[in-house]
């Protein structure tokens, strides 16, 4: 009987774990799946506790590009938001964000990264990327429901 051995993709990142699981994570930087180009410092998306619920249903405001203004950008609410509106930032509404952490923790919202892992809560997005994971989930959401004409 022959023996097999594990198709190598990159050099170094053979992986083994606790169980004795083997194998190459292509995740990692240098692997075949590993995205390191613009927007991999961006969370996919994540997981909610709360059926239906994302950051976006938190936004106290947004902030969207206006060149016709003197600072060129201008605060709306999510009902004033329309389809060809450039959103570059939101608020989020402190008290619905704190309501969530005393209800269900402080993974009551889970952020993915942009090369899968593991799911980060908020501050651990923070602390690994300097942003805030919540509001960058939450523009990306409201964009694309803004482009599906959801709202």
């Amino acid at each position: 009987m022959s023996t097999k051995t594990p198709f190598k993709l990159v050099d170094g990142s053979f992986i083994e774990t606790e169980t004795g699981e083997a194998g190459y994570d292509e995740m990692q930087p240098g692997g075949i799946c590993h995205y390191s180009g613009p927007g991999s410092d961006l969370p996919l998306g994540g997981y909610s506790y709360i059926p239906g619920w994302g950051p976006e249903r938190a936004a106290k405001r947004w902030l969207v590009a206006d060149p016709e203004t003197e600072a060129g950008t201008r605060q709306k609410k999510t009902s004033e938001l329309g389809p060809d509106d450039i959103i570059i930032g939101v608020e989020l509404h402190p008290g619905v964000i704190s309501a969530m952490v005393a209800t269900y923790g402080p993974g009551f919202y889970q952020i993915r990264e942009a090369n899968g892992g593991p799911l980060l809560t908020a501050a651990q997005w923070r602390e690994q990327f300097g942003t805030d994971g919540l509001a960058l989930v939450a523009i990306r959401n409201m964009r694309k429901i803004l482009k599906e004409g959801l709202k």
